[in-house]
């Protein structure tokens, strides 16, 4: 096993970023955004992330190191730039760290055999090479420290969130962290796992197929397949159940009856109203509509008039500047005798002593033709003033329909905001509530008629499975013996914390999560589900020391406690609920009770109480407001803005 002792981030010019952990349990707690949470980001980051969040503080910073000692008491430092690559590794602390060290790659890629992470890091925690079954065809893949990563590095999204503490966010590859599992409660990977022989492109598309809707019959098959679930009798008669589940209340509604009947009337009442608001609403939108259409036709218009406009004064300008051109053509056939020595403007001779042309044969045709063609030009620009006053006269009406509408606009925008929105948004309130309630039920049967269909899926898929001849393969689970002790370290965790009564403790293999008195974890609210994935992972430490099982022997969870409380944990699914303060103050003292065979992290915002704080490894970040003997957060001198 190994245990964290050191993270530093280094930059040139730059003081020394450093936190120090030790043996046993280590509390890091203080106020928001002071980089309590970005510790844990380094931590994931140095094990094979691809990348390291952003965060403002740190981007001067270069290189990022973690100082890691196992239980022989040897040491080993992995230094990576904080922009990502590779990484060296020096089998020394970080104090000591000198001249070049042993490059390797975050993980490998396809065939790649070189050292990375998890060749470096597992066995130095003396966990051997491992391969874990990664599909229902028996193929496997490497055993790495990312495929256990949910099991002890656990950020504060995922300890609240309802997805299971083993595989995380459900995707395709969730049975090699399933069989991670396996492996770390028995020891056994699956390197004697014989793959099947590869079948025809249809039977390999089929078990793709069968492999998928196994997934997603897990969780359906646990409401609806188990004894005494709703539509437990069978797929063949759940589909007539569709108003079975009662309603409890409406939430926000007062005097609303649980009867059905009576439920159903106020949502089509409330229905009716809405339905007529939104008649109102879409009616005065239509009008606000075509104000505006007919706007935009104005300013068209507009545009166009305006563009006409500028094209006729440019023709005007060009007629004038031909009879000026005109006029000097026909003044000009008077002075062709006053000429000597240039060319002819009529036959472009040069023009000697005795050159001339008779006015009556040369200039008298250029004259008149000069006079003709400026007659001309003057009946074109009459026609075009006469079109010009018109685009002017329909520009002023134009501009003036446009101003007509703009008031329109603006009267049945006002309505729409000040008296039909509010009414709107009061009536859907309501109508919100009514229907949340409805949706429950009716939820209940969709998701019935689903599982129906998919098991029927699943049967037609083994049957064309059967009849192509594609071996079918079955694979033992988690050892029922393994899986009991598990479970019991786990209730012994939770008798620890003070919980109520006496924890029943089960493991679901369907969901891969825990069952606490019957009740699953992922059902529970926030608080409880960070309490109880803080129980599942502390037990697995527990579990796995005791029995000399391949753990890395350490785990980093941030905010079991206060997790839910964070604005930016809003969006994960489920009630808040609320950590009964029993629990909390027995969190704290088994806490301090940790062996200093193991390390537990615990990222918080609380703070624990003096006496626990005095026992373990304990560390306050101050933020802003620290005083000159306090810290402000990781980053020296100021708080980090990633928490």
């Amino acid at each position: 096993m190994l245990q964290i002792r050191k993270i530093l981030l280094r930059g040139a010019g730059l003081e020394d970023a450093i936190v120090q952990f030790y043996s046993g349990a280590n509390v890091l707690a203080g106020e928001s955004d002071t980089g309590k949470s970005f510790l844990l980001e380094c931590i994931n980051f140095i094990l094979g992330a691809d990348k390291l969040k952003h965060v403002d503080e740190a981007v001067p910073y270069t290189h990022l190191a973690v100082e890691f000692v196992n239980s022989n008491d040897e040491t080993i430092t992995l230094v990576r730039p904080t922009n990502g690559g590779n990484l060296m590794a020096y089998r020394v602390p970080i104090d000591d760290i000198s001249g070049d060290g042993e490059p390797i790659a975050p993980t490998r890629k396809g065939l790649s055999k070189g050292p990375d992470v998890t060749s470096v890091l597992l066995p130095f925690a003396d966990i051997n090479e491992a391969r874990l079954r990664k599909n229902v065809g028996g193929e496997t893949q490497r055993f790495t420290i990312r495929t256990i990563e949910p099991l002890f590095l656990i950020d504060e999204v995922s300890v609240i969130d309802q997805y299971s503490p083993v595989t995380g966010k459900p995707a395709f590859g969730d049975t090699a962290r399933k069989r991670a599992l396996s492996y770390v409660l028995t020891g056994i990977d699956d390197g004697s796992v014989a793959a099947g022989e590869k079948n025809e492109i249809v039977k390999a598309r089929l078990k793709a197929k069968l492999e998928l809707v196994d997934e997603m019959l897990q969780p359906l098959n646990e409401r609806f397949a188990s004894p005494g679930a709703p539509g437990a009798s069978g797929a063949s008669g759940a589909s007539g159940a569709s108003g079975a589940s009662g309603v409890s209340g409406v939430s926000g509604v007062s005097g609303v009856s649980t009867d059905d009947t009576e439920l159903d009337t106020l949502i089509g009442s409330l229905t009716g109203e809405l339905e007529n608001l939104a008649t109102s609403r879409d009616a005065l939108q239509e009008q606000s509509q075509e104000a505006t259409r007919n706007i935009l036709k104005t300013d068209s218009q507009l545009l166009g008039i305006r563009e006409l406009l500028s094209r006729y004064r440019l023709l005007d300008e060009r007629y004038t500047s031909d009879l000026d051109r005109l006029d000097f053509i026909s003044e000009s056939s008077f002075y062709f005798d006053a000429l000597q020595d240039v060319p002819c403007p009529v036959c472009d001779q040069i023009m000697v002593p005795g050159h001339s042309h008779s006015p009556d044969s040369a200039a008298r045709p250029i004259r008149e033709s000069a006079v003709a063609e400026a007659a001309k030009i003057h009946a074109h620009r009459t026609d075009l003033a006469a079109a010009i006053r018109d685009l002017e006269v329909r520009q002023g009406l134009v501009e003036g329909e446009k101003s007509t509408i703009d008031k329109e606009l603006q009267s049945l925008n006002t309505e729409l905001s000040r008296t039909l929105a509010p009414r709107l948004e009061f009536t859907t309130q309501r109508l919100e509530q009514l229907v949340s309630r409805h949706t429950e039920r009716e939820a209940t049967r969709v998701e019935r008629e689903r599982w129906q269909s998919l098991v029927k899926l699943q049967n037609d898929i083994n049957s064309a499975l059967a009849e192509s001849g594609a071996p079918k393969q079955t694979w033992a689970g988690i050892p029922p013996k393994e899986l009991e002790e598990f479970c019991a370290e786990i209730q012994a965790v939770l008798v620890e914390w003070a919980w109520k009564g006496t924890p029943c403790v089960e493991f679901d293999e369907k969901a891969f999560d825990i069952i606490v008195d019957g009740k699953p974890r992922q059902s529970s609210g926030k608080g409880v589900r960070a309490v109880l994935y803080a129980a599942f992972v502390i037990g697995l430490l527990r579990y796995t020391a005791k029995n000399n099982r391949p753990h890395p022997g350490l785990i980093v969870i941030d905010s079991p406690l206060t997790s839910y409380k964070k604005k930016k944990n809003q969006t994960v699914k489920g009630e808040n609920g609320q950590v009964d303060a029993g629990i909390e103050a027995a969190f704290w003292e088994s806490l301090a009770k940790t062996s200093k065979d193991i390390q537990v992290i615990v990222i918080e915002n609380k703070e624990p109480p003096t006496e626990i704080a005095a026992e373990v490894h304990y560390q306050w970040f101050a933020g802003e407001d620290a005083k000159a003997d306090e810290r402000a957060g990781f980053i020296p001198g100021k708080s980090a803005r990633a928490n």
